[in-house]
């Protein structure tokens, strides 16, 4: 990724890396248009967890417990839309073995992640690439601060020695999951008007930018332009933001980097340096809300100068399209 390091892996369970790719997508099924993955059974019906949202929860079911495909269940009621495909969430888990009933892997509930993601609850993407499709399924609908219980079957679990040697490849396993917010699947601002002169900007049905440039010199200072005003919380330089975005060569409109292209949002430190972003990424974002989609032209001062960066040749004038989906 040329704008900043590799995508952090968020808080992990045990060695489950929880943040993959998916493209976001939608029906009208669900809480806000969301498509259920699975639905309540007798299985998930008969898990129970004691204690206020956001705590470690004391889980009772009786064993074993084993099910044919994935149930879930919700135990405390959330709020908003649900999740879609795509679309990323925070929560902390609990993962138990259903022949057994004990806990094989938990976050550690304080609700504080640490930059490395090895402590706090996990940012999950929501996707067919999450390593146990039951998880995805489990997940897809699921609402901030919903309690959710899943039984997840074999074959729809997690890889043989994720969860270490307890899990043999017969067990079911349970998850009560504490969905603790959940961010933007695609900009959802008011639409603005933009003044010429700027590239043209057109969505597909997900989110997707297509950005074609003006045939004209490209402009030697930092512009800025908003597509869409959202209403959401400011974002400060300094702050971690949650975007999707395309990225652009003015020069002949080839595309260098798209978080949509890899099939997942990122989250970026607003600051330059190590750790951080190119200078008109930041001031381009930094007071923006949630909810808006920026358009921001880079020159080369701005960007990555006279030498390029291996991916962005030296010179190079960049267009960036981003939807601002939260702050991490």
């Amino acid at each position: 990724m040329p704008l900043t390091r590799p995508l952090r892996l968020a808080a992990v369970l045990a060695s489950a890396a929880l943040v993959t790719a998916g493209l976001a997508g939608c029906s009208a099924d669900g809480p806000g248009g969301c498509t259920p993955g699975a639905t309540a059974g007798a299985g998930s019906s008969s898990v129970t967890a004691s204690g206020a949202f956001g705590t470690q929860p004391s889980i009772r079911f009786d064993t074993p417990l084993h099910v044919s495909s994935t149930e879930v269940s919700t135990l405390i009621p959330g709020s908003g839309s649900g999740v879609v495909n795509g679309q990323e969430l925070v929560a902390d888990l609990t993962i138990l073995d259903g022949t057994t009933g004990a806990v094989v892997s938990k976050t550690d509930y304080t609700g504080k992640a640490d930059p490395t993601g090895a402590t706090g609850p996990a940012n999950v993407v929501v996707s067919s690439k999450l390593p146990s499709k039951g998880l995805r399924k489990a997940l897809l609908c699921a609402r901030a601060g919903e309690r959710l219980a899943a039984v997840i079957p074999p074959k729809e679990g997690f890889a043989a020695g994720t969860l270490g040697t307890a899990v043999t490849s017969s067990d079911s396993i349970v998850i009560v999951a504490d969905v603790r917010k959940t961010y933007l699947a695609r900009a959802n601002g008011a639409n603005q008007v933009m003044s010429g002169g700027l590239p043209a900007v057109v969505l597909g049905p997900d989110g997707r930018p297509g950005i074609s440039i003006p045939a004209q010199a490209a402009p030697t200072k930092l512009e800025v332009a908003d597509l869409k005003k959202g209403s959401g919380p400011v974002l400060k330089r300094g702050d971690t933001a949650v975007v999707h975005y395309t990225g652009v060569l003015w020069s002949d409109d080839t595309v260098f980097d798209s978080t949509w292209r890899n099939g997942a949002p990122v989250d970026l430190p607003l600051k330059t340096g190590s750790g951080g972003v190119v200078k008109g990424f930041v001031s381009a974002l930094e007071g923006q809300r949630v909810g808006s989609q920026v358009l921001a032209v880079l020159p080369p001062s701005e960007a990555y100068g006279k030498t390029g960066n291996g991916t962005v040749p030296g010179g190079a004038t960049l267009v960036f399209v981003v939807d601002i989906l939260g702050k991490a």
